[in-house]
Formats: structure tokens, C-alpha cells, sequence
């Protein structure tokens, strides 16, 4: 996203101590030119204030947080008026043989897209698109606040 943003700024949050050292070596000279900062976060208890961001984005990680209305109403508030939020998913809830991962990795939860949808609307936000592959099961949703 440096690349893209070059006259933004990047904030990146990962729940994990470990990706977010990892992260902060990779992206050491962006942090030092300060155009990114890396922290330890939890999605259910966003640590910036409200309306802080114009977009987030979340790839191949909803499967793992808790309770989606709850996050996703936590990404809300701290989007400002218009932002958008990205969700970009290797799995789109309709293929069998994915499941075979959430017995794997312990907490993971497949959502579909309609199932995805949903929680967005009950956390408020208004504008929602979806974008699928079938012939992969990927999905990428666009939902603005």
C-alpha cells in the first residue's frame, strides 16, 4: 500500500506481536520517513479515535475475529464519513473443501458473502458491494460508511 499511497500515510494493526515486529522490520525505512506505523491491536477494540481513517482494509483475516457486527462496528467508527472499508477473502463460504482448514486452524470461521454482508449492514454501513471469483471461491467486498 507504501507504493500507492506515497503521499498518505499507512497504518498497519495486527493482533499478533510477532507479525507486527515482523512488519515493523520490513517497513523500517517508510516508519522512519514517517509515512507508516505499525501496532499491536485487537479488531473488537480499535486503538485510534473515531473517525480517524479514510479506508481499511482486512485481507484473508475476518476469519478470525471475534464477533463480526462487533468488529466490523469498530471499523465503522473509526472510518471517517465516506471511507471505505476493503474485505478480500481466498474463501467465499461455498466450497466444501475449504472447511478442512477451520479444522485445522482452531477459530477460524468461513463466512459467505451474504453472511458478510449482513454484519456490515447491522454495523451501519450503508453502501455495500461484492465482487466474486467462482471459479476460485474468492471474494472482495466494498462497503462504505
Amino acid at each position: 500500500w507504501l507504493d500507492r499511497c506515497r503521499n498518505g500515510h499507512v497504518t498497519g494493526m495486527d493482533y499478533s506481536e510477532v507479525s507486527v515486529a515482523e512488519s515493523q522490520k520490513l517497513n523500517a525505512l517508510a516508519i522512519k520517513q514517517g509515512k507508516c506505523n505499525v501496532v499491536q491491536g485487537d479488531v473488537s477494540a480499535i486503538p485510534f479515535s473515531d473517525a480517524t481513517f479514510d479506508y481499511v482494509s482486512a485481507f484473508e483475516t475476518v476469519y478470525f475475529w471475534p464477533g463480526l457486527v462487533k468488529c466490523f462496528s469498530e471499523v465503522n467508527r473509526v472510518l471517517k464519513s465516506e471511507g471505505i472499508f476493503l474485505i478480500c477473502n481466498e474463501s467465499d463460504g461455498t466450497n466444501a473443501a475449504d472447511e478442512k482448514w477451520t479444522k485445522m486452524i482452531n477459530g477460524m470461521k468461513i463466512y459467505t458473502s451474504k453472511q458478510l454482508v449482513a454484519a456490515l449492514k447491522e454495523a451501519g454501513f450503508t453502501e455495500i458491494k461484492t465482487y466474486s471469483n467462482a471459479k476460485n471461491h474468492w471474494i472482495s467486498i466494498v462497503a462504505t460508511k
